[in-house]
């Protein structure tokens, strides 16, 4: 499938089961949220793609979701067809508190060390570094572009 922008990286994008059938014209919900029978939790309004009877509904304004229950704004008329997708599982890990992601978290490229003392630096090419204070080097520091003591 083609995406304009930049392709969806992470999510497990899934098909909501029918719910028409609980439909009866004098409810708005909850009704369950399920894949294949399993109950499922979108997260929020924003992660799904909803359509009664052919026509998409504005999350939040006419549909909200709270666990893996949906509750419209209206009453769907017990004539009403279901659609539904769950686009992807929530990524969002907002900012890590300060000191909570160490070196083993990080690509195997970066390398960080801080309060350090060495005897020699040597850096290839295909490696990136930073040294940041206080770090103290005795000897000689190499890289890529040449040799300064």
């Amino acid at each position: 499938m083609a995406y304009v922008g930049k392709a969806p990286q992470t999510g497990a994008y899934q098909i909501l089961d029918d719910i028409s059938g609980s439909f009866t014209g004098s409810t708005p919900g909850p009704f369950n949220l399920t894949v294949n029978g399993t109950a499922v939790s979108p997260g929020n309004e924003a992660n799904c793609i909803i359509s009664v009877s052919g026509v998409v509904q504005e999350p939040q304004s006419a549909f909200t979701i709270s666990g893996s229950q949906i509750t419209f704004t209206s009453n769907p008329a017990s004539s009403d067809t279901f659609f539904g997708t769950v686009l992807g599982d929530v990524f969002d890990i907002g900012t890590p508190t300060d000191s909570t992601v160490s070196a083993g978290s990080l690509s195997s490229t970066f390398f960080v060390k801080n309060n350090q003392t060495w005897t020699n630096i040597n850096m290839t090419g295909s490696n990136n570094g930073a040294l940041v204070g206080p770090v103290t080097v005795s000897g000689t520091i190499k890289y890529h572009q040449g040799v300064h003591s």
